[in-house]
């Protein structure tokens, strides 16, 4: 599987139009999956904990400005507090939670997908810090069937700073020191992301190095067609609106905790629209061996979401 991924260059990095349908197709399957969603913290709840686990006055006095838009020039201020805070509620946070369970259904819902439009059968990992979500029960199993499980190389860079250390994922099972080679591309179709928290905009706070951000653009622009879920324990999933958003943010496709996991919404059905007028506009050659996708998707696939 390796060999041949790295000496082909696949079809849907030139074709944006069949990506988008491929990658509508794999929402579309999710979408028909029988599964128990996660029920996002209100706000109030989620700022209320945030301040209790503030140990200083000036934490807590910008925690409270997030109950109101925060302005761009206060994003950086506003994700810091909200990191400390998030670290404090961590260390005190003796329970292993885990999200095998939701990933597995994920992963099993795209498998067809994946086979029919012939699309990378990877899975970008990770190992999970203290107080993140585990999904090792999740990539252990999936190393055992014919999925490649990619781990990123900030698993073994300890003690070096995230904004210096290279991006790069290294495929489960081989040497994962610092200095071996590492893939910014590599081969896959669905992306679990560590989060400090992520709301339902899709927007993640992350530990602040960059590095995720590096990486999730490099994975963005070499798969298209790749699907990214946020891995968050349940209690920092919060409702939309909350998380400052910068422009350089990889909005998230879905989430994942203890509880469940889901697609957010609003930004599923709208990539099904562009999925359908880019489908319309450009139809595809049935004689193409990839992307034999069918373009009809159910009206009122992705119903608003109750306030």
């Amino acid at each position: 599987m390796g060999s041949e991924s790295t000496k082909r260059v696949p079809a849907y990095r030139n074709q944006s139009g069949a990506a988008q349908i491929a990658r509508g197709e794999m929402l579309h399957a999710l979408s028909a999956v029988s599964h128990t969603s996660p029920t996002p913290a209100s706000t109030q709840k989620f700022i209320n904990e945030a301040i209790r686990a503030s140990k200083e006055s000036s934490q807590v006095k910008i925690l409270r400005t997030l109950l109101e838009p925060v302005h761009a020039k206060e994003h950086k201020v506003a994700k810091r507090a909200l990191r400390t805070s998030l670290r404090e509620q961590r260390k005190a946070t003796h329970q292993r939670l885990d999200g095998s369970h939701a990933a597995t259904e994920i992963w099993n819902a795209l498998n067809p997908v994946l086979q029919k439009q012939d699309l990378p059968r990877g899975i970008a990992a990770y190992e999970a810090l203290p107080g993140e979500l585990s999904i090792s029960k999740f990539a252990t199993s999936s190393k055992t069937s014919e999925t490649e499980v990619w781990l990123p190389v900030v698993s073994s860079a300890k003690g070096i700073p995230l904004s210096e250390l290279p991006i790069g994922f290294i495929a489960s099972g081989q040497p994962t020191s610092v200095g071996d080679p590492a893939r910014i591309d590599p081969p896959v179709s669905l992306v679990l992301v560590p989060a400090m928290a992520v709301d339902e905009d899709g927007i993640r706070l992350g530990q602040g190095g960059g590095w995720y951000d590096r990486a999730l653009a490099a994975i963005k622009q070499a798969q298209p067609t790749a699907l990214f879920f946020a891995a968050v324990p349940q209690n920092t999933y919060v409702n939309r609106g909350l998380l400052p958003a910068e422009p350089h943010d990889i909005h998230m496709d879905g989430v994942i905790t203890e509880a469940g996991w889901a697609l957010f919404y609003p930004l599923a059905a709208s990539f099904l629209k562009r999925t359908q007028n880019v489908a319309q506009a450009r139809p595809i050659s049935t004689g193409s061996p990839r992307y034999r996708a069918s373009t009809s998707f159910p009206t009122g696939l992705y119903p608003p979401r109750q306030s």
